[in-house]
């Protein structure tokens, strides 16, 4: 686990429309375990930020349209519930982004979004994950509060950029970095496991009202 081996890790992935008070954020985790084998090269975060600016940021500004900025991703270490008080370090990638969706039409109240559901090798709630996914959703996405088959694959394009297990080690390291679902509970009881690794996830197709659950 990244606090014992390595670094647990935040990404913030965040936009907003035209400088203003809506605003959208996905925050996803990471488990970096760094090798103990002699002369192999830990992860390195500023890898993770860049992976995300090249691979995800272009996915993510195809969600919205020109008067959204999608911001510099930033990686971030998570607290340590066992150990609050230490130094952690952060992480920035990018520049400020337009977004870069065309014909959007009339859009629904800010807070519309559909949840994607994380799903681990292990059973239960503290296992499980979701993301409230982040991109306006158009009157046109959708019918009766049911998103269309061409939204959702516009969606899907955007979670399926953001790696499960990316390569963020410069040389030659058995080091991993594991796309993780994070128990903070599980952490402060410190019960293992508290990272569980993502393995696949599944979009559902209703339109949800809880962007702030991000």
């Amino acid at each position: 686990m990244g606090f014992e081996n390595g670094k647990l890790v935040r990404v913030v992935l965040s936009a907003s429309f035209g400088g203003g008070p809506d605003k959208h954020v996905n925050v996803l985790h990471y488990d970096l375990q760094d090798s103990a084998v002699p002369g192999n090269d830990p992860n390195d975060p500023q890898l993770l930020a860049d992976a995300f600016r090249d691979d995800v940021v272009p996915a993510l500004a195809a969600q919205f349209d020109s008067g959204w900025t999608i911001f510099p991703v930033v990686v971030e270490e998570e607290k340590d519930p066992l150990d609050p008080t230490a130094t952690r370090d952060a992480w920035t990638s990018g520049t400020d982004t337009a977004g870069t969706r065309t014909g959007v039409g009339e859009i629904l109240p800010v807070a519309c979004c559909p949840v994607a559901s994380l799903h681990t090798a292990h059973i239960g709630r503290r296992q499980r994950g979701r993301i409230f996914v982040m991109g306006p959703i158009a009157e046109g996405d959708q019918s009766a509060g049911v998103i269309n088959g061409t939204a959702l694959t516009r969606i899907a394009v955007y979670l399926d950029a953001i790696p499960l297990q990316p390569d963020i080690v410069s040389g030659v390291s058995s080091s991993q970095a594991n796309w993780c679902v994070y128990s903070r509970t599980q952490r402060a009881a410190n019960l293992d496991p508290y990272a569980s690794h993502v393995t696949s996830y599944s979009l559902g197709n209703a339109v949800h009202f809880l962007r702030s659950r991000s």
